[in-house]
């Protein structure tokens, strides 16, 4: 009855139980999209600068990389949080097929938690390896991921209406 992706290796089902296409129209530039998603990956890597070059850090403390430490781990976990709830609905970009407007678990208390807790990781890799390589990531992480955010709002109203909107009045964006 469901159809295996290949291309992800796990299933994605719409409302209707049909197989989601994974990958959506990009809500900004290819591009720029892609670079947005390599600055997070390359922030999030900094973690291993710490062992290879120590001496290159702007700065250093056990306090620095303890919070560094407690901000990552609480990003992954709202990230953890955020698929769980998700469910099938999950899609690197926006949807052609029906999806459901999801406002239950977390997303009572984030419209955004997969990328807050991306955001949070990237910070906490920046507090682990104060590096300033590392700083402009997290920055362009934030940047180029809240532009995503606008037009993945536009697109929500647009699919979504009213229930959107008094979604989007009750729960914040971060």
């Amino acid at each position: 009855r469901y159809q295996r992706s290949s291309l992800l290796n796990f299933e994605i089902h719409s409302p209707k139980g049909k197989l989601m296409d994974p990958i959506g129209k990009s809500p900004i530039p290819a591009p720029i999209l892609i670079l947005g998603k390599a600055a997070m990956a390359f922030c999030l890597l900094f973690f291993a600068v710490k062992t290879q070059m120590a001496d290159a850090l702007l700065y250093d403390s056990v306090l620095t990389r303890a919070l560094g430490v407690l901000l990552a781990a609480s990003g992954l976990l709202v990230v953890i949080f955020g698929f769980v709830f998700l469910g099938h609905s999950v899609s690197v970009g926006l949807p052609g097929e029906a999806t459901e407007l999801k406002t239950q678990g977390i997303f009572k208390i984030t419209r955004n938690p997969l990328y807050l807790g991306g955001f949070l990781a990237c910070v906490g890799s920046c507090l682990y390896s104060v590096h300033i390589v590392n700083i402009l990531l997290c920055a362009l992480t934030v940047g180029i991921h809240h532009r995503i955010i606008l037009k993945e709002e536009e697109f929500l109203e647009t699919r979504f209406g009213q229930r959107w909107l008094d979604y989007r009045r009750r729960v914040p964006r971060y």
